[in-house]
């Protein structure tokens, strides 16, 4: 049945692919197109066992040398078409797959492509499942720093519309997770933006911090998210933070202080 045949499929792709990792070309390369979508959906197999294993395999595939100007844009094409997929483990997978993909490929990929996958990426950040919209930002974050700084501040208008406005009182049916969902994404999206910088502060870092800052006191998930955002920003920035304050306004180092000198908050 369709569980024997995932079950071959991808135990064959987890003995297969770690041999080809150091070579220039994979053999697999021009069969990536149509192995991928079973792939994924095996992610989303009830079997844990077989799940985890497509996983592993997804990462390999996604790690596979250069793959030729033929068959990357469909690769992209046929990752872009799970991204609609009606199960969000397989939404949630996708993302990893990409971010690694356009990584490796970040130099021969073509810019309407990554256009598309960008596009599709950042949509997710809205995804009505929390694990995909935490999914998007990571690969939000990986496309910043491949594409610079002009991303970064392009995308920093969108989010910072997504988080602006009241939040219901009561965060209750459709009207009101569509409301927190959407302040979420745009917390994630700016999450994102920090996330792409670990130990430097380009000069647009710090007024995205005093805003994710000003959402501190708001309902979860925003709450969790802002935490963990401070928590690793202060991770990576402390040994060097006598350099970094200096690029910040006093008005935006007071607002800051108390997240950003009280590591214990963050346990």
């Amino acid at each position: 049945g369709t569980l024997g045949r995932r079950y071959v499929l991808v135990s064959w792709l987890v003995s297969v692919c770690p041999v080809y990792e150091h070579m220039y070309q994979s053999p697999l390369a021009p069969h990536l197109p149509a192995l991928l979508p079973q792939l994924l959906m095996t992610i989303a197999d009830k079997d844990r066992s077989l799940s985890k294993q497509a996983k592993t395999c997804t990462e390999y595939v996604a790690n596979t040398p250069m793959l030729s100007s033929a068959v990357l844009p469909q690769v992209l094409s046929t990752a872009e078409a799970m991204i609609v997929s009606t199960s969000w483990h397989v939404r949630a997978a996708v993302l990893p797959f990409l971010q690694t993909l356009l990584f490796r490929h970040q130099f021969v990929v073509h810019k309407e492509d990554m256009r598309k996958v960008r596009e599709l990426v950042v949509q997710l950040l809205c995804d009505s499942q929390v694990e995909v919209r935490e999914m998007a930002s990571s690969a939000v974050s990986v496309l910043v720093r491949i594409s610079g700084d002009e991303l970064a501040l392009s995308l920093q208008g969108l989010f910072r519309g997504w988080c602006a406005g009241p939040l219901p009182k009561q965060i209750k049916g459709a009207d009101g997770m569509a409301a927190m969902n959407l302040r979420h994404a745009g917390v994630l999206g700016l999450a994102a933006l920090i996330g792409s910088h670990p130990y430097d502060v380009p000069e647009w870092m710090p007024s995205i911090l005093v805003k994710l800052a000003s959402h501190i006191n708001e309902p979860m998930p925003v709450k969790q998210t802002v935490k963990n955002t401070f928590g690793e920003f202060w991770r990576t920035h402390q040994d060097a933070w006598t350099q970094h304050k200096d690029k910040f306004a006093e008005d935006e180092l007071t607002a800051l202080t108390d997240l950003l000198v009280s590591p214990t908050y963050f346990s």
